[in-house]
């Protein structure tokens, strides 16, 4: 099983993202990772990327998930 990375927010959270190539990034929250998760439609921040790093910026408590859709490896950040 494949670990998806998060971070809890107490209010304004970043995320970088250095690809190896074009993917799909998104930051979502634990109520749209649920959704996500069982294949309902989902609300996220980010989007398709084909240029490194992405920086993607909530505002927002709770628990954030990183989820990246192909692009191979990649590192991240969160700040």
């Amino acid at each position: 099983m494949v670990k998806i990375p998060y971070a809890d927010s107490t209010g304004v959270l970043s995320v970088e993202v250095k690809l190896q190539h074009a993917a799909d990034v998104y930051l979502v929250d634990s109520i749209n990772y649920r959704k996500m998760s069982s294949g309902q439609r989902f609300k996220y921040y980010g989007g398709y990327y084909s240029k490194t790093p992405v920086i993607i910026t909530v505002n927002g408590t709770g628990r954030w998930y990183l989820i990246v859709r192909g692009g191979g490896q990649y590192k991240f950040n969160w700040y």
